[in-house]
């Protein structure tokens, strides 16, 4: 069904309304693509739309993981309660019980990451318990990895799978309507208590797409860190499908569900007009100064599509913007193009300093020479670098950790971002690290990459840890204050004074 039919089809269910249920229990802000998209498929189409806000109920137990990054050097503190951010008092599940009663929403919608996946379950359980006529449907990478199990629970009566947008619309229209679900694509629905999953619909053409929907979140949500610093900023997805196959990503079980039926799911982009007109809408209408494409490779574009974007969008928007490349896709043109567009900064994965374990164990097939001439490329082209890094890879040793530290040392990096490794489900890394008897089969994603998962034979979690707050000064600080640096990675007062002594010295 095309867009244009959905929306013939569904205009006039202003009185069926939609409840997006945004789970963010880290110390963040942001408006999230995933309910944003969705939220403006539906209201284009004719429906009411509202979210429950999750974000800054002191009762979370991860409000401290961004602490944690600060004190590694990873992240700056920033000062949110100078846009107004308090942390809540009250009771999260008694708050979100009370919006659905005052809401009265026809449909309750969740998008699951794998690390929040408990916390999801247990207020769609919730709302279950108090509201059981009112369906609930959940999507998201974390659906899409464990589909029957999501589907499976009783407090869960749909799922969507791939790409939302055109997906939701009918689905909603046809509950609206009082019409049969079982024949949407991407839904799974349940037929006499068992799972049913749907083939997919082909994924979607990008430009046909309206502009994500800000107007339902706190006004708060429009500002993002960097550098210390917090700024009016937008989270732009101008890709879809990441073209690479990383043992440790979730992006291959998109791709699977697709092929599962028939559909070859490929990297797509929208046009630069697209794109261009997007971003003056966001600049006008909600005062946006910065601009964070989140797409895992946005310059996996070729030279000629950049070409035609890079003068459009001085010309138009004008914003200073920071991406994700890879090493493969950054070329001098390219690199010269960001720059000329206004990219400040150029975030690129490195993982692991060892090509061998790189080849072997993340099916990345680069050398450590590809990596370095990318980063310096770039740093060349008058752009900031930043390198992705993980520690604590299965069966990755002390020594292939320092040879991250020199690869990044190699390439001149302007910071660090770092993570413990996480064995997301359904990866062919976690598939290994259970296999081998160093993860247990189900064992939670839990934290945000600050501390150990897995078992590692070759290094402990204490050693571990140690490793993750002194990482980004390894690489940033002179080689003769490594033995100083040594003693900062203890988990003592002294150790934590001097880690913190040394990163406003060199990060």
């Amino acid at each position: 069904m095309s867009q244009t039919t959905v929306q013939l089809s569904c205009m006039g269910y202003k009185n069926f309304k939609i409840m997006f249920v945004f789970v963010n229990d880290r110390m963040r802000t942001f408006i999230p693509l995933s309910i944003s998209c969705l939220s403006a498929a539906l209201k284009a189409s004719g429906f009411s739309t509202c979210v429950f806000d999750t974000s800054f109920y002191r009762e979370h137990e991860l409000l401290l993981e961004e602490k944690k990054k600060e004190d590694a050097g990873i992240f700056k503190p920033v000062d949110y309660s100078s846009i107004g951010i308090q942390l809540k008092d009250g009771s999260l599940f008694a708050d979100l019980l009370s919006s659905v009663e005052f809401e009265k929403p026809d449909l309750i919608a969740f998008s699951v990451f794998s690390q929040a996946k408990r916390l999801n379950f247990k207020l769609a359980s919730t709302i279950k318990g108090k509201f059981p006529a009112i369906p609930i449907i959940f999507g998201g990478i974390h659906t899409n990895v464990e589909p029957y199990n999501v589907l499976g629970l009783d407090y869960i009566d749909y799922i969507c799978l791939g790409e939302g947008e055109e997906a939701l619309v009918e689905f909603a229209g046809k509950l609206a309507k009082g019409e049969k679900v079982d024949g949407v694509k991407n839904i799974g629905w349940k037929k006499d208590g068992r799972p049913v999953l749907n083939p997919l619909r082909p994924a979607q053409d990008l430009d046909k797409l309206p502009f994500p929907d800000w107007d339902s979140f706190v006004p708060y949500h429009r500002f993002g860190p960097y550098r210390g610093h917090l700024l009016r900023m937008a989270l732009v997805e101008c890709t879809r499908t990441c073209p690479y196959r990383c043992t440790y990503c979730g992006n291959d079980i998109l791709r699977q569900n697709y092929r599962n039926s028939s559909i070859k799911l490929k990297y797509r982009h929208k046009s630069p007009q697209k794109l261009v007109a997007e971003l003056k809408h966001m600049k006008e209408h909600y005062g946006t100064e910065f601009i964070n494409i989140v797409d895992g490779t946005f310059v996996a574009q070729g030279e000629k599509v950049l070409e035609e974007l890079a003068p459009l969008y001085a010309k138009e928007v004008g914003l200073p913007f920071f991406c994700d490349a890879t090493v493969h896709c950054l070329t001098a043109k390219k690199a010269r193009l960001l720059k000329e567009m206004g990219c400040v900064c150029v975030n690129m994965g490195m993982e692991c300093g060892n090509e061998e374990y790189r080849l072997k164990y993340l099916d990345k097939n680069i050398t450590d020479d590809k990596i370095v001439k990318a980063f310096l490329t770039a740093r060349e082209s008058g752009l900031e670098t930043r390198s992705y890094n993980i520690i604590g890879l299965p069966f990755e040793t002390l020594e292939n950790i320092k040879e991250t530290v020199e690869l990044n040392r190699r390439c001149k990096v302007g910071s660090v971002s770092m993570s413990i490794f996480m064995p997301y489900e359904g990866t062919k890394l976690r598939e290994l690290c259970i296999e081998k008897n160093i993860v247990a089969p189900d064992q939670d994603i839990v934290g945000d990459g600050t501390y150990p998962i897995i078992h590692n034979p070759y290094l402990s979690d204490e050693e571990l840890v140690g490793l993750y707050n002194t990482f980004a000064l390894y690489v940033m600080a002179p080689k003769e204050l490594f033995p100083v640096v040594r003693l900062a990675e203890a988990n003592t007062p002294f150790a934590k004074q001097l880690r913190k002594e040394l990163l406003a010295l060199y990060t």
